[in-house]
């Protein structure tokens, strides 16, 4: 007998060893299409997962800069509006004058280590808040002062006639500061105002402003203050100094005979009558005005609440402010 050359299969056909090793390779060869369809399917999940965090990443990026980073009265405050009022918040803080030819600047940078060309956020203010949770700090009470002020002036009826005179003003301003720096006017408006801001996506702002410090002008015209608030003024101020005066005497002369207690209690009270004589009426008169307009502004203000979404900014005060955890 012959030697057997291979098996039948179902139909009767007689499967060689060839057949087998065909069979087999061609298996081997799906099995291998399986697996790289497998990791061809694998890699597009992974790029396509990729590509979507990056979409969403970049849309939630647009939308905090463009349309959410915090709420200030229910209405939505984008970054470039709230880095627009942070400029402008320290631009006007800086030229501010803190006693004698000291401003605000030449004191932070003098006697507080703030240095004006580093980044706020890698500076140290105090503790564990840097130097921009302060300006942010800031900017918030400004920005409620402003609303306020704009509530104060529809509700008073307030037409702003001066818009365009005022905004014109504003950007010459803005180019002599730009030249002043050596920078074009973008690239000045973006130092000052955020790497997002132009003078087109800020300009609704700036008359926002514009308008709220127009009609600043108009309430503090119609502040009174008479010659009788003065006088009270500073009769309250007398009294408290003599009282403080007096306490001071009395805490420092334990160990003092009589007749030095008497010596010091007169050059006291003839010091007194003279910083009396010395009174700047119109300092007081300034000072009583600034009065009357906190009890004007501060309870609109106080009704302006802060949505500070995803706590992007440090608040000093919680009691001002609604952490939204969205």
């Amino acid at each position: 007998m012959g030697k057997k050359q291979g098996s039948n299969d179902n139909t009767g056909k007689v499967i060689t060893k060839y057949d087998k090793k065909v069979a087999k390779r061609k298996a081997e060869e799906r099995k291998a299409k399986r697996a790289s369809f497998i990791i061809k399917l694998a890699t597009v999940i992974v790029l396509l997962a990729i590509v979507c965090s990056s979409v969403i990443a970049f849309s939630l990026k647009y939308y905090r800069i463009h349309n959410l980073f915090i709420k200030v009265d229910n209405e939505n405050v984008s970054e470039i509006e709230f880095d627009y009022y942070y400029g402008m918040t320290k631009s006007t803080l800086f030229n501010t004058t803190l006693y004698g030819d000291v401003n605000y600047l030449s004191y932070f940078t003098s006697y507080m280590g703030y240095d004006a060309d580093k980044k706020d956020k890698g500076q140290t203010y105090s503790g564990d808040n840097t130097w921009y949770d302060y300006f942010a700090n800031q900017t918030v009470t400004t920005m409620k002062e402003y609303r306020a002020l704009l509530k104060l002036a529809d509700e008073a009826n307030y037409e702003y006639t001066t818009a365009d005179d005022d905004y014109n003003a504003f950007l010459d301003e803005l180019r002599s500061a730009a030249e002043a720096n050596d920078m074009s006017v973008k690239k000045y408006v973006k130092h000052i105002y955020g790497a997002n801001a132009t003078l087109a996506n800020t300009k609704d702002y700036v008359m926002d402003v514009l308008k709220a410090q127009s009609y600043l002008e108009v309430l503090n015209d119609s502040i009174e203050v008479t010659d009788a608030e003065i006088d009270e003024y500073i009769a309250n101020q007398k009294a408290e100094e003599e009282q403080n005066s007096a306490a001071q005497n009395t805490e420092s002369t334990d160990n003092t005979d009589a007749t030095s207690q008497n010596v010091a209690g007169d050059e006291n009270t003839e010091s007194t009558d003279a910083q009396t004589e010395e009174v700047d009426r119109d300092q007081v008169s300034a000072t009583i005005r600034s009065q009357k307009y906190n009890e004007i502004v501060d309870p609109v203000m106080d009704s302006i609440k802060v949505d500070n979404i995803k706590n992007r900014i440090v608040m000093y005060t919680e009691a001002e402010t609604e952490s939204d955890a969205q």
